[in-house]
């Protein structure tokens, strides 16, 4: 259940708060990018702790939900995190999108052996605008693969300028190693919680 009080996104908050945060804040997050990039990958392994990486590729169809908390170590602060994993085909888009209302944060994923999943990223990053002109989202872009290196196809100061250029945080995870795949979930924790900290100061 909901606490009471008033609803700031997908945060919930006393107006009149002056303490420490709240023990509990929820943030949708949209993870989107190509089909075959490891988003469902990445969430999975993330959900599981490491432990369920999908061995057969299944095709998301629309999206998929998972919820998780993560506690921030200097804070104490927990971020209840929402996850919409997101169909990547095309055919699937005007369902998919369906889902992104009042969404926090996103994630954009794309494969380093794949060079058209990179390109797509700003085509997908305006649908998000597009479908969200109420606020700009911020959040991460993650490199997805990076075992792979024989096969990497897009540098990494590419995915870091793309990045930067709008306004958004890199991270490089390798989903079937188990190699940093909290790091992009924490990363969208802070700023989501940053983001809360601003919002507060200016209601005190």
């Amino acid at each position: 259940p909901r606490r009471k009080g008033t609803t700031m996104g997908s945060i919930t908050a006393n107006p009149n708060f002056s303490g420490p945060p709240p023990p509990l804040m929820r943030c949708k997050v949209l993870v989107i990018g190509d089909a075959g990039v490891g988003k469902s990958a990445l969430v999975q392994m993330f959900h599981s702790k490491g432990t369920h990486f999908p061995k057969q590729y299944q095709m998301t169809t629309g999206c998929d939900f998972v919820m998780k908390e993560i506690k921030l170590p200097e804070s104490g602060a927990i971020v209840e995190l929402h996850i919409y994993d997101c169909a990547g085909q095309a055919v699937f888009k005007e369902l998919t999108t369906s889902y992104w209302k009042n969404a926090n944060m996103v994630m954009l994923v794309y494969d380093v052996t794949n060079p058209d999943s990179f390109q797509h990223l700003g085509p997908w990053l305006d649908l998000v605008r597009k479908k969200c002109p109420e606020k700009i989202l911020p959040g991460v872009v993650v490199a997805n693969k990076i075992d792979l290196e024989e096969r990497q196809r897009v540098d990494i100061p590419d995915g870091q300028e793309f990045a930067k250029s709008n306004n958004l945080e890199f991270c490089q995870v390798s989903a079937q190693r188990n190699q940093n795949v909290e790091k992009p979930f924490e990363m969208i924790s802070q700023i989501f919680y940053t983001a809360y900290e601003e919002h507060v100061d200016t209601l005190t």
